[in-house]
């Protein structure tokens, strides 16, 4: 897969607007062959005018609970190579669409405002409980029994 997209980015300069670089937050070497990605994709733009747009993408947060990749590392992974970072889960649509918006803005050099970004964020409904108002009477020292039984 990797030498046919070599290919193709080397052929068809439309594909170098923007690639996201994929890693799965659960499985480490995921992450670990990014380094080998990245310079794949630095490699075949080296002689272009343009370089592509280019942004990190943690998937798989609906199992933040199997995580091996902290999220450190992935801010740090941003953070030295001068690119943008996300995280979406593929399986539930979470923050899908937040990080292709985020990123077509950043090919095309604007920046979204906070409607457009909140327009794309799941809102959860609940409904609101009126608890009554009646003070609750405690007791401060319950009575005790004064048997006692062993067996």
């Amino acid at each position: 897969v990797g030498a046919l997209l070599r290919r193709s980015l080397v052929r068809d300069p439309r594909l170098r607007m923007g690639i996201l670089l994929v890693y799965d937050i659960t499985n480490y070497q995921s992450f670990e062959n990014l380094d080998d990605w990245y310079a794949a994709v630095k490699k075949v733009n080296d002689e272009s005018e343009q370089q592509p747009m280019v942004a990190l993408v943690g998937n798989k947060i609906d199992l933040e609970h199997i995580r091996t990749v902290k999220t450190d590392k992935h801010q740090r992974f941003c953070q030295e190579n001068n690119i943008n970072g996300h995280f979406v889960s593929a399986k539930t649509g979470d923050s899908v669409f937040l990080c292709f918006q985020r990123f077509a803005a950043e090919i095309i050099g604007i920046k979204l405002n906070k409607a457009e970004i909140e327009q794309s964020q799941h809102v959860v409904k609940a409904d609101i409980v009126n608890y009554s108002q009646e003070p609750v009477v405690r007791t401060v020292n319950p009575p005790r029994s004064s048997m006692c039984a062993v067996q």
